[in-house]
């Protein structure tokens, strides 16, 4: 189980004077400032959980990771992570977590995954037998066979990202952490993605937090929606149970005829609401297209923040 208790974090940074006098000056003095990244959260997650978490940048999703990893220690209140302080207890923590941040890759450029994974079994120590059962499940899964002894240099996007995240879960973690895992995949991939992750969690009962900037993925993997929003969580549900309905945000972008000029081809972005009353105006057999364009994070984010501080200015 993790758990948050009045927890904060403060960057300090240092306020750099103009020129050579003033790089002197900063030398035997400097003027710091501090920055608030995450005020006061209080957050329980139990064991399995799907958790999603998603905000605008700079709302504080990479540094909260980096809190419940042990990478910093929080300014304020505490963390546990089954009654450990991640930041306290690394080497006997870090046998529990399996990371993968963003385009920081744990592969060599040059040697195959299979140096990578075999490297990675000896710095977890584990069991040789455990650690071919594992492997050989895991290549399965993910469909890693034929590309395993291949230079991760000649792989595509989507197999090294596979191999990321085969190293990220070799040693059976507990709590998996990952950062944007389906970025800049093509669709029928993110599904693989999607698949293995639900199976994991299913399997292994694995508590998996991560965050994305796709709704796709919120929408395909998370049970629990996390929003984050200038260092505070602003909602803590199921996406069902969102204050903003996504499908009042959706868009429509039409491509039709004029029906003036049937030679010439329109297009308009429209909301749901005035997507008929453009189908009545320009007759539905001069319609060429209509695509939607779902809602962004940011607009969803936004959104419930609006309300959140509402709420809270009421209060």
């Amino acid at each position: 189980m993790i758990r948050l208790d009045n927890v904060s974090f403060d960057y300090v940074t240092f306020e750099k004077n103009p020129g050579l006098i003033g790089s002197v000056h900063d030398f035997f003095k400097r003027k710091n400032q501090k920055k608030r990244a995450i005020d006061t959260l209080n957050l329980n997650i139990s064991d399995g959980e799907l958790i999603g978490l998603i905000g605008p940048n700079g709302a504080g999703k990479t540094t909260f990771a980096k809190l419940l990893t042990g990478i910093i220690e929080p300014t304020e209140g505490d963390i546990r992570v089954d009654n450990m302080n991640p930041a306290l207890h690394r080497r006997s923590f870090y046998q529990n977590i399996g990371v993968m941040f963003g385009q920081k890759t744990q592969l060599s450029w040059n040697l195959p995954p299979i140096d990578t994974f075999n490297m990675l079994s000896a710095i977890y120590q584990l069991n040789d037998e455990d650690y071919k059962k594992r492997l050989n499940y895991l290549i399965k899964v993910l469909n890693l066979k034929d590309i395993i002894k291949i230079p991760v240099r000649k792989l595509s996007l989507g197999q090294r990202v596979k191999c990321e995240l085969l190293c990220t879960l070799i040693h059976s973690p507990k709590y998996l952490f990952l950062d944007e895992p389906t970025l800049g995949l093509d669709i029928g991939t993110q599904k693989n993605i999607y698949d293995f992750l639900l199976e994991e969690n299913r399997v292994n009962q694995t508590t998996i937090i991560f965050t994305s900037h796709n709704l796709r993925d919120i929408e395909a993997i998370s049970k629990r929606l996390l929003i984050l929003a200038q260092g505070h969580i602003v909602f803590d549900g199921s996406l069902n149970s969102l204050p903003v309905d996504i499908n009042d945000h959706q868009k429509f972008k039409v491509k039709f005829l004029d029906p003036n000029n049937n030679m010439v081809a329109k297009e308009k972005v429209l909301s749901i609401s005035e997507l008929q009353n453009e189908i009545d105006s320009v007759g539905e057999k001069n319609i060429i297209s209509i695509n939607r364009q779902g809602m962004t994070i940011e607009d969803l984010v936004l959104s419930i923040y609006k309300e959140w501080d509402k709420a809270n200015e009421k209060n």
